[in-house]
């Protein structure tokens, strides 16, 4: 399948470019956060950027494989695969397997030809975050309220930050009134409601 969702922002069609990395997504559970992830890195798949696609759940490949052809990504569930990376496709790396995904990272020749996405960083310890934190295209969708390491990745600097939910702990500015699924984009030089 290849689904292709709307983005907007302040209800006019807005395209998320490389330009607006590294960028943090936060919310909590069903605030609307996964899908908006999902969707937006099956967006920038579509626009043929390629990327590292690690998750917690599996749910969040399935979801992937929704919008995008099934012939675009490849599949990593054993070091095995990583010798035979396809160098124009998205890789899409087995859930929970931390020590695979490091190794697709440390391994992948011309990393910084990909955009690397996280989903549910808050499942996971602060080594995850090590093995990524340097590299400038990252996008991480997480519950701030529940990550053991967030200071770490709040004093990281980011490009964008898309908020779901309004966290505890750390606020840039006065924070808008959101609909369900709704979102407030804080950029370096845009700001506003952002949805699907």
């Amino acid at each position: 399948m290849n689904k292709r969702n709307i983005i907007t922002l302040d209800n006019v069609e807005f395209e998320f470019i490389v330009n607006y990395l590294p960028c943090l997504i936060i919310g909590a559970c069903q605030s609307g956060a996964s899908y908006f992830s999902v969707s937006l890195i099956a967006r920038l798949m579509q626009n043929w950027n390629k990327i590292i696609f690690f998750t917690a759940f599996p749910m969040a490949k399935e979801e992937l494989k929704n919008q995008i052809w099934a012939s675009d990504i490849y599949e990593v569930n054993s070091i095995k695969d990583i010798k035979q990376l396809s160098k124009d496709k998205s890789i899409v790396v087995q859930s929970w397997n931390i020590k695979l995904f490091k190794e697709v990272i440390n391994k992948i020749w011309k990393i910084e030809d990909y955009i690397v996405f996280i989903k549910n960083i808050d499942e996971y310890d602060n080594s995850i975050f090590e093995a990524i934190k340097d590299l400038n295209y990252v996008i991480l969708s997480w519950d701030i309220d529940k990550c053991s390491f967030k200071s770490e990745l709040i004093n990281k600097s980011w490009w964008a930050k898309i908020f779901f939910t309004k966290p505890k702990d750390f606020i840039y500015e006065k924070f808008p009134d959101l609909e369900k699924y709704e979102s407030y984009f804080v950029g370096d030089d845009i700001k506003g409601i952002l949805k699907i």
